[in-house]
């Protein structure tokens, strides 16, 4: 318990939230830019961030700089866990009608985190309502009304080498990655169906080397 709470103290440091309005543009021209292959039909981001105003820095990374992954419609799921044991319950908020999507869900701590299974049912519900298209795009599919393919992507943290760490710390995170490797995936923590995700990893960088003494030689003859 304490090395999961130390680890979070210190995880704190680098989380960063942007404000996802300032990136929709990039993201819809990305979006409809068939110079680059598509992705998915439905991108399916599991975000943290509880205000539905922000997003982790980390996905619009991986959206727009690892690998541009363009998608027809981008979703960004959230789960809050309430007090109340039996609470199952989400919202639908349409960012941007049939291209961004951001759905909470509002689980008790009794209810299993089925998200895969909750996920379809909602989006069920809102072809049903008309507010979703989740037809594919592509010419010859859309012609024959065939559903586009969903992806998941879950981001996981691995501790980068470009980390300088007093010692105590990265003892910590170093058994906090321990554990995390003994212990529920949060592929399989979310109830997500693995033939649908993508596991990206990335860097946690939580204190960057601040001072790098490097310095440029030149062979003999050569200035």
């Amino acid at each position: 318990m304490y090395v999961w709470y130390r680890s979070r103290k210190i995880k704190n440091r680098y989380v960063e939230f942007v404000r996802l309005e300032n990136y929709i543009p990039m993201i819809q021209e990305l979006s409809n830019d068939k110079s680059i292959p598509k992705y998915a039909t439905h991108l399916v981001y599991m975000t943290s961030a509880n205000n539905h105003n922000e997003i982790e820095h980390k996905i619009i990374y991986s959206i727009l700089n690892k690998k541009p992954k363009r998608a027809d419609i981008y979703w960004f799921v959230h789960v809050d866990v309430l007090d109340d044991p039996y609470s199952c319950e989400y919202t639908v908020e349409h960012i941007i009608p049939n291209d961004i999507i951001r759905i909470e869900f509002r689980l008790g701590f009794r209810v299993e985190h089925r998200i895969n299974l909750m996920f379809r049912k909602v989006v069920e519900e809102l072809v049903k309502n008309k507010e979703v298209n989740i037809t594919s795009r592509y010419e010859s599919l859309e012609k024959n009304n065939i559903v586009g393919d969903f992806q998941f992507i879950v981001m996981e943290k691995y501790l980068s080498q470009d980390n300088e760490l007093p010692f105590f710390e990265r003892i910590i995170m170093k058994l906090y990655f321990w554990l995390k490797e003994i212990s529920l995936s949060e592929e399989r923590g979310f109830g997500l169906d693995p033939s649908n995700v993508t596991i990206e990893k990335f860097p946690l960088i939580v204190a960057p080397v601040s001072k790098l003494k490097l310095s440029r030689i030149f062979p003999e003859g050569e200035e």
